[in-house]
């Protein structure tokens, strides 16, 4: 290639730079004209928003579950099946049917009065609160006790199952030290374990502030930390440490209960609905109080407490 080609390209190459330039002037004079244009009148960009955008009011206003549950036809209901009589697995049956105990018929008849279909929803016991305040689950059914803390962060349902085993918590121990536990005062400094987010836990903290109090999952790991002598006593209701006495001879149901005033004037259990939900809060007590006038509850506790027994958890009677 000569000097007289490379000068052509070059030519041609300034030429396309001219061209490019004349190009970006003449879009910016355009954008000009139209930010001039635009100037002269007022946007309401309230014009532009999407006709179904909530309003600020809507939007910070809290969905009706009572009728999010009608319209959809689904009651979702939280619980942890470790807890027999109340909540427990029949590992003979599947899928929604093999949650069984007294609150699952609750929450079956609760549906049925609804007129909607059930979706039980397992979890850890720590889970179910939570699912409940994030909306993930509708009521949290799952032998519950009143908490100033649980009355403070939740709409708390009238009480049922009101001659159950609520009324009675206490210790359980390890049987051949069945006798250094008389008092409240002889578990202080001690070990003991409880189900995490529990009503046991609210007693062992605010009545042994002085115990080392150790938090699980599950009672069947609570169980097994007090045979294994990993704790000094389990804090539990007095109708399930029946049935544990029964299976385990090495552990027993210590003299010793917790004070339970406070609690005994929302006798029985209770059913937990998320923080503002009024009307969804009214209508399970309608159903509640047609639950304790007819006595249906113990009828399913002592459904219940059958088939547990056939399951190898034995209940008083």
């Amino acid at each position: 290639m000569d000097s007289s080609d490379r000068r052509c390209i070059k030519y041609l190459s300034k030429g396309r730079r001219e061209k490019k330039m004349k190009k970006l002037v003449l879009i910016i004079m355009m954008l000009m004209m139209v930010v001039g244009c635009a100037s002269t009148e007022t946007v309401d960009l309230a014009d532009y928003a999407p006709s179904s955008a909530p309003s600020t009011q809507e939007s910070t206003n809290i969905t009706n579950k009572l009728d999010e549950i009608l319209e959809s036809g689904k009651l979702v209901v939280a619980t942890s099946p470790d807890y027999a009589p109340m909540e427990f697995i029949d590992s003979s049956k599947s899928g929604q049917e093999q949650y069984v105990g007294s609150d699952m018929e609750l929450a079956r008849y609760i549906a049925e009065k609804l007129g909607v279909e059930l979706e039980i929803k397992a979890m850890d016991f720590g889970m179910v609160l939570s699912s409940v305040d994030l909306g993930q689950a509708d009521l949290a059914i799952a032998g519950l006790g009143y908490e100033p803390e649980r009355e403070e962060n939740f709409e708390m349902s009238y009480g049922y199952n009101q001659t159950g085993e609520s009324s009675c918590q206490g210790l359980m121990v390890k049987t051949d030290k069945y006798d250094e536990y008389q008092t409240l005062d002889d578990f202080s400094g001690k070990k003991i374990i409880a189900q995490s987010g529990s009503l046991q836990e609210s007693y062992v903290t605010s009545q042994l502030p002085d115990s080392e109090l150790q938090l699980v999952t599950t009672l069947d790991l609570a169980v097994m930390s007090l045979l294994s002598d990993k704790v000094d006593a389990f804090a539990c209701s007095c109708d399930q440490m029946e049935a544990y006495e029964k299976n385990y001879s090495d552990i027993r149901m210590s003299a010793v209960q917790f004070d339970t005033t406070v609690e005994d004037s929302y006798s029985g259990n209770v059913i937990l609905i998320q923080k503002g939900q009024e009307d969804l809060l009214a209508r399970i007590n309608e159903i509640i109080e047609e639950v304790n006038e007819s006595g249906i509850y113990q009828k399913w506790s002592d459904d219940a407490k059958a088939l547990a027994a056939q399951m190898g958890l034995e209940f008083e009677e």
